[in-house]
């Protein structure tokens, strides 16, 4: 698998139309996706995602 990180909307449903509404973290345990946190917007959420944020691992993980 090589998306060891994901997003999606708190409230459920597609993301690309509420890019300002908060989005779940979740990161892959090496079973299942666990909650990982939290992110304001899409915008930043997808930076955690791709390991582009300033709080991500150096490993991108």
């Amino acid at each position: 698998m090589d998306v060891h990180r994901r997003h999606r909307p708190v409230h459920g449903g597609a993301g690309h139309p509420r890019p300002d509404e908060p989005q779940v973290l979740e990161q892959w345990d090496g079973f299942t996706y666990a909650p990982a946190g939290t992110a304001p917007d899409r915008a930043t959420a997808q930076a955690w995602a791709n390991g582009t944020a300033p709080d991500a691992a150096p490993d991108g993980r």
